[in-house]
């Protein structure tokens, strides 16, 4: 009877104390990932924040405050608003509002905080919406990460690709261009010693006119590359001056027509007003039409190519259509890129069209095109200026 009465005594003590000790255990093991939780924290750029309801107010922890080489304070839902950079403000209360109305749901995102007055850093915002069991003082709580320094690597990386990416389209264009430079040369070259050996009339005049379309060819590659080196140089020089585009762009197609060779190929011109007196560049003028008549005649073997301009929306916008081979979908993108040729079997530089945007975007106006692979291109550009028109 004393040993039974010892055991229903004992062992629960027995049971009692062991459950405290586990219970301790527990509550050191606990205290010691809390510590270790907190000093990697502090070793890191992760911070934590919540956000109260009852008090609309954003709290984060003193480290937070600390990186930011600030003191501690709270700081309200429109306080947060305003420092968000406003192109990433929609993004992050979208998100903040969804979390709200969902309970447990998690999500993070990217934005430029100004905090301090001192300018922007980029930070990770991770979102929970806890249940009533795991935080009643905080509506949301979640973690503030400082990425800035892998959004520095990021864009130096995004600097490497393009430099790399044009290194590699400038030994692309150098190679071709050797190419095309060798071309003129060996005709001009080779026909000159021609001219001097025949005594044919005819044979002369043929050689004649070979030699002055690849002088004229070579002079084109030359002017082009002289562009791009004061394109790259950010140098586009504008000399507006007072003349009737009426009578220059008459003048203009005409000389624009003659390069227009092929039967097949009817060549239009549209002249809508009898006298328009504008003030814009007339050489920088010319080389846009010049340049996209030239694309349309190398790519147009039957069919029309029609040129013209017009006084619209307070500009004058040229353009040039034609019924050629057109641009496939995948290479739309590229067609205002230097050094880019999307035909290599065509003759060129690939130059013309990145030189015409240089020049209207110097001249402040717009450029584009419409084109539809087999059925043909238009191009169009707008350049700002007042016009006198007669019609």
């Amino acid at each position: 009877i004393a040993s039974a009465i010892c055991f229903f005594i004992l062992y629960p003590l027995f049971l009692y104390f062991r459950e405290s000790k586990r219970k301790r255990a527990t509550q050191r093991e606990l205290i010691r990932e809390k510590e270790l939780l907190s000093l990697l924290l502090e070793k890191s750029d992760i911070y934590t924040w919540k956000y109260v309801e009852s008090t609309n107010t954003f709290s984060c922890d003193k480290e937070f405050f600390e990186h930011l080489d600030m003191p501690f304070r709270t700081f309200t839902l429109q306080e947060m608003t305003e420092a968000i950079h406003p192109e990433d403000r929609t993004d992050v209360l979208a998100t903040f509002y969804r979390i709200k109305t969902q309970p447990d749901s998690k999500t993070h995102t990217q934005c430029r905080y100004n905090f301090n007055g001192k300018g922007y850093i980029w930070y990770e915002l991770r979102y929970a919406n806890p249940t009533e069991t795991m935080s009643e003082s905080a509506s949301i709580i979640g973690l503030i990460t400082n990425i800035q320094h892998f959004k520095d690597k990021e864009e130096e990386l995004m600097k490497a690709k393009d430099l790399a990416i044009e290194a590699e389209l400038k030994q692309s264009f150098l190679a071709n261009m050797s190419h095309e430079i060798r071309t003129p040369l060996n005709a001009i070259v080779g026909f000159s010693g021609l001219l001097q050996e025949t005594d044919d009339p005819q044979e002369r005049k043929e050689y004649s006119q070979i030699i002055n379309t690849n002088n004229e060819l070579l002079l084109n590659l030359i002017n082009d590359i002289l562009d791009l080196s004061r394109i790259e140089s950010g140098e586009v020089t504008l000399y507006n001056e007072h003349f009737d585009l009426a009578c220059y762009f008459e003048k203009l197609s005409a000389s624009l027509q003659q390069r227009c060779v092929n039967p097949d190929v009817e060549f239009i011109v549209d002249k809508p007003y009898a006298e328009c007196n504008v003030d814009l560049d007339r050489s920088r003028l010319a080389q846009i039409c010049t340049n996209f008549t030239t694309n349309s005649i190398k790519h147009t073997q039957k069919g029309s190519i029609r040129i013209g301009y017009l006084y619209k929306d307070g500009g004058i916008w040229i353009y040039t259509e034609d019924t050629g081979n057109g641009i496939p979908a995948d290479k739309q993108h590229l067609v205002f890129q230097r050094f880019e040729k999307l035909n290599p079997f065509v003759q060129g530089t690939g130059l013309g069209l990145s030189i015409c945007k240089a020049i209207v975007d110097a001249c402040g106006g717009k450029i584009g095109f419409t084109s539809k692979e087999g059925e043909g291109s238009k191009f169009w550009a707008w350049l700002p200026c007042e016009a006198e028109i007669i019609c």
